[in-house]
């Protein structure tokens, strides 16, 4: 079996776990990437695990490095585990494969809406849980709104934001964010970025205007909005 199709048996394995299990809030121990571990977030690893291992090395926000081989399996086994134990609608997954330095593949899962967003060289398509319905990603032509990952640790770009009349919203799963860069007017993370936060959602983003930095990510399909945030970052020394 392929990664890709691994990814989505994977996925819809966690699907129904999450819809099914009782106490999956409990927390437990601290992870790799240093938050405190839900039941959700080690049980979705171990899924994670005994379908992606034969691709090689798991790296996991929760349990790091785990097992071996030639290529990198890059895991988040839950993206906004904080939306999910509080009932906040907007929470997924994120699985990339990396060979020879370079992310090949992606999936990002959106348990929430009930769909994954799959990136496979020239494949980029929405697949459902519950439908067999697949939707090719394209630019939403339309204008409107952005999201601002972590807004509330630069007051000053929100600030320039506001005061240029951009509206955005700050959902909390960056993974899931940057996943849906086609979709949405930006996507703007302020923060120490992860690898297992970012591999899969960044490369789903890959033909799109964007500017990566040790603190700050920024993604548009528009070339004036990018072009415009960008400035604002420049001006403040971000």
């Amino acid at each position: 079996m392929d990664f890709i199709l691994s990814c989505i048996e994977a996925n819809r394995e966690i699907y129904r776990l999450l819809n099914n299990e009782k106490n999956l809030c409990e927390k437990c121990k601290k992870g790799f990437g240093g938050d405190v571990s839900l039941k959700a977030d080690l049980m979705a690893e171990a899924i994670f695990i005994k379908y992606l291992s034969q691709f090689g090395q798991i790296y996991s926000e929760e349990s790091g490095f785990i097992g071996d081989g030639k290529n990198i399996v890059i895991v988040d086994p839950i993206d906004g585990s904080k939306n999910f134990a509080s009932n906040i609608p907007y929470f997924g997954s994120s699985a990339a494969l990396k060979k020879d330095g370079n992310i090949i593949s992606g999936v990002v899962a959106n348990f929430a809406a009930g769909h994954m967003y799959i990136k496979d060289g020239s494949r980029f398509e929405r697949r459902f849980f519950l439908q067999d319905k697949i939707e090719k990603i394209t630019s939403n032509p339309l204008q409107g709104i952005g999201i601002f990952e972590k807004a509330h640790q630069s007051q000053n770009i929100s600030r320039k934001l506001c005061q240029a009349s951009f509206k955005y919203r700050t959902m909390g799963a960056l993974a899931l964010s940057l996943a849906l860069s086609h979709e949405v007017d930006f996507v703007l993370f302020r923060g120490s970025t992860r690898e297992f936060d970012i591999a899969a959602g960044w490369y789903m983003s890959e033909d799109l205007y964007r500017f990566k930095a040790k603190n700050i990510l920024l993604v548009s399909k528009d070339k004036g909005i990018f072009d415009k945030i960008h400035n604002f970052i420049a001006e403040l020394s971000i």
